[in-house]
């Protein structure tokens, strides 16, 4: 019985997450959850339920993040929205509201994406993106 009791205790702690996570990897993951959000939406939000229900399943996607973003996302839904449906969405400035991140944290990159969501490269265009015809 010991050793069983014992075996589940190890179990249960090599389920949990070995590390934290900095407050830039904390920075990082908000913008990239909402951003990812945003962009499957396609910059126009249908509803609230919607949105939340997106949230959500962006946030279980992240591990280490889980928890903290489904926390964040479910008592701060209402701001997120709003900053969302504006017009002038910008990932940053909701996780600094959130305090995800501070100040003089940096946003995200275009280069930061998950590729495993394309709806997020709809926000981000390259260089390669503008075709121009006078080259031909």
């Amino acid at each position: 019985m010991r050793w069983s009791l014992a075996s589940l205790v190890l179990l249960t702690l090599s389920a949990l997450p070995a590390s934290t996570l900095t407050p830039q990897e904390t920075c990082e993951l908000c913008q990239v959850a909402l951003r990812t959000v945003y962009g499957h939406f396609a910059a126009n939000i249908p509803s609230k339920r919607k949105l939340v229900h997106q949230l959500k399943h962006e946030c279980k996607r992240h591990f280490n993040y889980r928890r903290r973003c489904l926390l964040l996302m479910k008592v701060n839904y209402d701001m997120i929205f709003r900053e969302m449906t504006d017009g002038s969405f910008r990932p940053m400035e909701v996780c600094l509201i959130m305090k995800e991140c501070k100040p003089l944290d940096s946003p995200l990159s275009p280069e930061i994406i998950d590729p495993g969501q394309p709806e997020a490269f709809a926000l981000v265009s390259s260089s390669n993106d503008n075709y121009d015809s006078s080259d031909d």
